[in-house]
């Protein structure tokens, strides 16, 4: 805990001008005065803005304004009350005011309520999403902006007119918000007539089944299935093959038969949502989820290994997550893209209007579920939005509805043009010519504007399901998957942290020439791409090593300098990769291992990295919770040992007791089993739980 000093010298420097000017604005009102309607309504409104702000940045949104709502209802009467009590006066459009205290308590209450609720989420961090903690929170900013609001009605409503203007205001955006809600809550994607386009596969009833692979599944990182249908073939060729909008992976049938007869080995899966992924057919819990979910998905397969060439391909809007992937944080997990008849984006040319027929979308519903996303609510999300052109039930084999989040999930972004320009990994596009669903004519001119190294091949004769259905649309697909990984292939990237690790621990046990070798690969790295994330995480933890140096001997500007430095590495290489294991699995150690030599001198900076680290090697073991019991000793034992450090470190060793427990479970007869035992037993002890058998 740390002391009031400590709160005082780290309180944000934006804090004591806001109470400077509550004060002042509390300090005039002592006396009598003739005052505008606007003064009388400042402190009001800077209370329902400071409240408003604390809504808008909560974790969970919706408990905090449930929890401002009835803060509101509850006070505003109070408040009320005590306003009719001051004496006023009308002159000439302005009020005459009694003087009193009233309006510099509630200053100071502003300040006070909003300071607390800083300082106790500040320090207890966890506390910021426990629901009845953010919805305290929200009841405390429901109260000040009740009274003040309540206040202000109680000095102004005696005034016939007055009363009658503040009904009207009240009722514009009570209207508003009311028409908002409707719009969300009534409005629905229409069932439309099927179309044979979208929604009957060319050529089924030819189809032999016994040759369709039985489904398969693997675990997300949630614990959901994630199924799919292997069709192998070489060992040194991947294909992670996905479905088309409201299918699954049997619709991919031919076109995984004509990739295995040209080599790959394919897995064919069904995205969450789908075929029997999740757990709601046309639904996902989070917007990402898909990029998580394949993520998930390459690594419990084994296709994270160095030595394959890997292609995520994709048809329709299966073919636009392809390309959101090949753009997105997860692109480095495939050495090519392949995208078959892609939906780009609604404002894409290439799209045609309600997608040819084949998609019903409740627009002003997803217009005010955007809204909401925008602003960070990502309330309702899961409302249908978009309702396709066929007649079939939900089913294993069939999505006919999709959420907001399922279709925001699947789809490029409102960047898209940025994106697909940003494509780096080898990546071709294959279109029928005529697509019923696309302006086929559009797609060579808008890759050739945004990406020119993106090919566009036009198959002629060919609609849309023919591309996956029909001989000739498969055989150009395997066609075009063969050039891409036939290519002379592009040396895969040796992993950033082996080309520094072992020099820069060298240099952490006093090897300078080391620690200047891998310092001047970073320098490199940097200059040719200011943005490598890990390059940036290493480069971070250099700087720290030296802040401590510095401090060492005696020269704390420089020691100042370089802590800045680098946890501003640190901070913005996560930030450029908050997904990559590169970048969470140096960061953690880094400052944890900091943040203990940082302690006795600034307890409230020590702790904060603590809590940081803490959430990297939290990051880490849901990361590798899918494939936990094959990892070997080593990592298991530095994620629990650091998880268990961590607590151990802010004092809360009830915390710590459950790693350390796994530890001497999962690691019988380990330097960490042992390290566990002696730490559970004398929580004095100093044995260290990590580095035991590294570097």
């Amino acid at each position: 805990m740390p002391s009031p000093l400590d709160i005082v010298l780290h309180t944000l420097l934006w804090v004591w001008p806001l109470l400077a000017l509550v004060l002042w604005l509390g300090w005039s009102a002592r006396k009598p005065r003739v005052a505008h309607l606007l003064q009388l309504a400042a402190l009001p409104l800077v209370g329902l803005g400071v409240t408003i702000a604390g809504v808008v940045q909560s974790a969970l949104p919706a408990f905090t304004l449930a929890g401002w709502l009835t803060g509101l209802l509850l006070a505003l009467p109070i408040g009320h009350a005590i306003g009719r009590r001051r004496e006023v006066r009308w002159q000439d459009g302005r009020v005459w005011i009694a003087g009193g205290w009233f309006l510099l308590g509630f200053a100071l209450s502003i300040f006070a309520v909003r300071y607390a609720l800083g300082v106790t989420f500040g320090v207890w961090p966890q506390l910021a999403r426990q629901p009845a903690w953010i919805a305290g929170a929200g009841l405390a900013g429901g109260a000040i902006a009740g009274i003040g609001l309540g206040w202000l009605s109680g000095l102004l409503l005696r005034r016939r007119w007055v009363g009658r203007s503040l009904l009207a205001g009240a009722a514009m955006p009570a209207l508003a918000l009311t028409a908002f809600a409707a719009m969300i809550a009534f409005d629905a994607p229409v069932r439309v007539p099927p179309l044979a386009a979208g929604d009957s596969m060319p050529g089924i009833e030819s189809w032999d089944f016994s040759q369709v692979p039985p489904v398969q599944r693997v675990v997300a990182r949630d614990g959901a299935p994630l199924t799919y249908r292997l069709y192998p073939g070489r060992a040194d060729r991947a294909v992670v093959l996905v479905h088309g909008s409201s299918g699954a992976s049997i619709s991919m049938h031919k076109s995984a038969q004509a990739l295995q007869a040209a080599g790959a080995t394919v897995y064919a899966i069904s995205l969450r949502g789908h075929g029997g992924s999740g757990a709601a057919n046309g639904d996902v819990s989070y917007q990402r989820q898909l990029d998580d979910d394949l993520a998930d998905f390459v690594r419990a397969v084994g296709l994270d290994g160095r030595k394959m060439h890997r292609t995520l391909a994709g048809f329709s809007l299966g073919g636009g997550f392809a390309l959101r992937t090949a753009s997105g944080p997860h692109r480095a997990d495939f050495d090519a893209y392949l995208a078959i008849s892609p939906y780009i984006a609604q404002d894409s040319p290439t799209s045609r209007q309600s997608g040819g027929g084949w998609a019903s979308v409740a627009v002003p519903r997803t217009i005010g579920l955007s809204l909401l996303d925008a602003f960070g609510l990502p309330w309702l999300q899961g409302l249908p939005v978009i309702r396709f052109a066929t007649d079939a039930a939900p089913s294993d084999s069939r999505t006919p509805v999709y959420s907001f989040r399922l279709a925001a999930g699947l789809q490029l972004h409102r960047t898209w043009r940025a994106e697909i320009a940003g494509i780096a990994r080898p990546t071709a596009v294959v279109v029928g010519a005529r697509d019923e669903l696309f302006n086929v004519d559009r797609f060579a001119p808008l890759f050739a504007e945004l990406n020119p190294k993106i090919a566009v091949t036009v198959q002629p004769d060919l609609r849309h399901l023919d591309m996956i259905a029909d001989p000739r649309g498969t055989e150009a697909v395997a066609r075009a998957w063969r050039r891409l990984a036939d290519a002379a292939p592009v040396p895969r990237a040796e992993r950033f942290d082996m080309k520094v690790r072992e020099d820069m621990f060298a240099g952490f046990d006093g090897d300078e020439t080391s620690f200047k070798r891998a310092l001047a690969v970073i320098d490199r790295t940097l200059g040719a791409d200011p943005d490598h994330a890990e390059a940036l995480v290493w480069r971070g933890a250099g700087r720290l090593f030296l802040a401590g140096q510095a401090f060492g001997r005696g020269a704390f500007a420089e020691g100042l300098r370089l802590q800045t430095e680098g946890l501003g590495d640190l901070e913005r290489g996560v930030a450029l990769a908050s997904d990559s294991p590169g970048t969470r699995a140096a960061r953690g150690p880094v400052l944890m291992i900091y943040a203990a030599a940082l302690h006795p001198y600034d307890r409230v900076l020590a702790d904060r990295l603590t809590k940081t680290a803490i959430e990297d090697f939290d990051f880490m073991v849901a990361r590798e919770q899918t494939r936990w019991s094959a990892l070997d000793t080593h990592d298991r034992g530095e994620l629990l040992g650091g998880l268990a450090t961590g607590w151990l470190q802010l004092g809360d060793s009830a915390r710590a007791v459950p790693y350390l427990d796994r530890m001497i479970a999962e690691l019988p007869n380990t330097p960490y089993a042992k390290a566990a035992a002696q730490r559970r037993a004398d929580p004095s002890s100093k044995a260290a739980l990590t580095c035991l058998d590294c570097h």
